[in-house]
């Protein structure tokens, strides 16, 4: 018997986010292309430097990943690093959390059973 996979109807996997703007703004973030991945993995050991030494470049390189990887969601919803910081109120400990998150939400779909 033939089936149908009807790509419309997936359930994809999501990490629900809930912004501290004034709006509150729920936000369905997706899983990373591949070019993501590479980049939230190179940017790791420049959130451990943010931590010790506060350098402002890799602060500035962490939160424009950050929003890159917020950025692809199902949403609609757009930012920048300085939006994200701003608007949105994300403060280096936010950001620390949201990349240990993120990880898990990725180590989580990648060990799922298909």
């Amino acid at each position: 018997m033939a089936k149908t996979l009807d790509f419309n109807k997936l359930n994809r996997p999501t990490l629900q986010l809930v912004m501290m703007d004034d709006a509150q703004t729920s936000i369905k973030v997706g899983t990373p292309s591949e070019v993501l991945i590479e980049e939230m993995q190179a940017a790791l050991p420049e959130l451990q430097s943010i931590m010790s030494a506060g350098d402002k470049a890799a602060v500035e390189c962490c939160y424009d990943l950050a929003a890159r990887l917020i950025n692809h969601n199902y949403s609609g919803v757009t930012m920048t690093g300085e939006e994200l910081r701003s608007k949105y109120r994300l403060g280096i400990d936010g950001l620390v959390i949201f990349f240990n998150a993120y990880l898990d939400f990725i180590h989580e779909i990648t060990n799922a059973k298909n």
